[in-house]
């Protein structure tokens, strides 16, 4: 295959199924690459946008198309055919696997203001001491250009003063660090594509939806339209709340992640993905153990009975990230209160001395917080069980 920059209607012919943005921007000359077999007469063609391939025509050219994505460990291949897959993934040594992506779009009626408005009002209410929104600026491209998850806000433009003309965003920051955000992750002639994510340790909290709200309210401002590609059903919720409607859900690659990455769950309804963990003995799920934890913040999840009584079953690797989280320090008291309840008080086995100690203080001498949330009970009766 030969790269081109002649947008040929046979080339775009090839195209016609796709309804992405991306493809828009690629063919309007501002992001991404085309390669095709045969500019006059294509029957295969590919772009390449950032971490996405688009896959259009007959499969062919498997080890190119593996090339356009060598360091890219988190490509996404999105063909227009099922063909595509066997080739691909014999290429690169039965790497790939299937996944579910899921693509939104605005209601014919176009976005209801109030509700977005109502979400924006709401920013109060997001649990955490000094949170604040802000556009992201020049300060703020960097700290995104320097970090591992908000990287992809602003990775697509050359430098700050390309993101600035072309581009815009919002981030949420904690005490001055950048924990959430939504930006503009391309852009074309009518209209953006959204990118939306969170740091891991913040979410679950609603910071991406008040984020996002304000994006798309900007996009509105500006009359531009914002594109939304769902990955996971987290992220079509987040998207359903702001106001879009789920278009369909569609195909796509991603390549097999090793280690414990792609069997931690991905949304409160992943109970598979906790099936998967289950199989694995205390070394292997060591590393995973504090997202894990995570999840027990909020019990009503659904994966939250499950993980806690798969961490029961790995109590030893699991009590050393305790401890941290019954301290005085740690605000959130409904946490204690699940780890205590629900985890703690499931094992038959002591605990350590340190998270001993602290149930102790919980259970003696609590934080307002804590009689709050009644974690001082659960602490009283955990001891009393224990008969300590």
């Amino acid at each position: 295959m030969k790269k081109t920059t002649n947008m040929t209607d046979a080339i775009r012919a090839l195209f016609a199924e796709f309804d992405d943005s991306m493809i828009q921007s690629c063919f309007e000359g501002v992001y991404g690459e085309l390669w095709c077999d045969d500019e006059s007469s294509p029957a295969t063609a590919v772009i390449v946008s950032g971490d996405f391939l688009y896959l259009a025509g007959k499969p062919a050219f498997a080890d190119e198309v593996m090339a356009f994505a060598k360091g890219k460990p988190h490509a996404v291949f999105v063909p227009s055919c099922e063909g595509w897959f066997d080739i691909l993934n014999a290429a690169c040594g039965n790497k790939l696997i299937k996944v579910s992506r899921y693509r939104m779009h605005i209601p014919e009626s176009g976005f209801d203001r109030r509700r977005i408005e109502q979400i924006l009002d709401s920013k109060d209410l997001l649990g955490l001491y000094g949170c604040e929104l802000y556009p992201i600026g020049e300060r703020e491209y960097a700290k995104c250009l320097a970090s591992d998850w908000a990287y992809s806000f602003v990775s697509n433009f050359s430098d700050y003063n390309d993101f600035e003309k072309h581009g815009f965003g919002f981030v949420i920051k904690h005490l001055g660090r950048i924990i959430s955000g939504t930006s503009t992750y391309c852009y074309y002639s009518k209209g953006v594509e959204v990118e939306v994510s969170t740091a891991p340790e913040y979410r679950m909290r609603g910071l991406a939806k008040l984020t996002a709200a304000r994006f798309v309210e900007e996009c509105i401002k500006r009359g531009l339209k914002p594109n939304w590609d769902a990955r996971n059903m987290a992220s079509v919720k987040i998207a359903s709340r702001i106001g879009f409607e789920l278009n369909e859900e569609y195909a796509a690659y991603e390549f097999r992640q090793s280690g414990l990455s792609p069997a931690l769950p991905r949304n409160r309804f992943d109970t598979a993905a906790v099936d998967t963990l289950a199989e694995f003995d205390d070394e292997r799920i060591a590393g995973a153990v504090p997202k894990l934890l995570e999840w027990l913040k909020n019990m009503n999840y659904e994966v939250a009975p499950m993980i806690s009584e798969l961490l029961v079953k790995h109590f030893d690797v699991t009590q050393p990230h305790i401890c941290g989280i019954l301290k005085p320090e740690q605000t959130d008291c409904v946490w204690k209160y699940n780890i205590i309840q629900y985890l703690l008080s499931l094992s038959s086995r002591l605990c350590s001395e340190d998270i001993l100690s602290e149930i102790i203080r919980i259970a003696d001498h609590p934080t307002d917080g804590e009689i709050l949330e009644k974690v001082h009970l659960a602490a009283e009766k955990y001891l009393k069980d224990h008969n300590k």
